[in-house]
């Protein structure tokens, strides 16, 4: 911050504006040292409940190492969000006051852009509030580059921290290192072997089904069926 306060890599900044935004986001760092000797007292409770969940996997102290990045960065995002905001205030101002030099308005029941015309003093304000606007956004827009790139550098540890999480997950790593070191834990292997025996199986044609041969050795036997009609008992076979 006292970098971006002075004239960085030689831009020439406004510096009412520089001053304004560097003493704002210089406070919010006091205030965020002062929550930290705050929450001192806690801290070696916390890393060592920290280090404690590492018995229960690799993938919980990882997870829990996300969090805590995500909680000492929460200044960062803070700083973020207010350049992002702030970023784009000025440049929906910017838009709308170059609809106004082209005599355009901007329909918010039709969501559409219509024609306005406009008197001689809005032209005059609107000049003077798009100069200032536009003269004012490369600071704003520093700012806002610069958290934004710590932001993404931030979202890109715990992205990775996350990334290795879910290929922990994946990863038999567990079953691998069993097959290593301890292989006889592991159930065998298991074969399946066809095993001959007498039952038919080859398809038989309707003039085999009056006599079937199961089993080798096995007397023949005549199966005959009946059906029941309105006349009388016809036979079958």
């Amino acid at each position: 911050l006292q970098w971006l306060m002075g004239a960085p890599a030689g831009l020439k900044m406004n510096r009412a504006l520089d001053q304004v935004l560097g003493r704002f986001f210089l406070y919010h760092i006091h205030l965020w040292i002062s929550y930290i000797h705050l929450m001192s007292p806690f801290v070696e409770h916390i890393l060592w409940h920290v280090g404690l969940s590492a018995c229960l996997g690799l993938t919980v102290a990882l997870s829990l190492l996300s969090d805590i990045i995500a909680l000492l960065t929460f200044h960062i995002y803070c700083f973020y969000v207010y350049g992002a905001r702030l970023y784009c205030l000025k440049i929906h101002g910017l838009s709308s006051l170059w609809r106004l030099f082209r005599g355009k308005k901007w329909n918010v029941l039709r969501q559409r852009v219509d024609s306005c015309s406009y008197d001689l003093d809005q032209l005059f304000i609107g000049t003077l509030l798009f100069t200032i606007l536009l003269f004012l956004l490369p600071t704003t827009a520093l700012y806002y580059l610069v958290f934004t790139l710590l932001r993404l550098l931030v979202v890109t540890v715990q992205g990775l921290i996350h990334l290795l999480v879910d290929l922990i997950n994946s990863l038999p790593l567990y079953s691998l290192g069993l097959r290593l070191c301890r292989p006889y834990r592991l159930a065998g292997s298991e074969t399946w072997r066809p095993e001959a025996t007498g039952v038919c199986s080859s398809p038989l044609g309707f003039s085999g089904l009056g006599s079937l041969n199961c089993r080798p050795g096995a007397k023949h036997s005549k199966v005959r069926g009946t059906r029941s009609q309105q006349g009388g008992h016809h036979p079958l076979v």
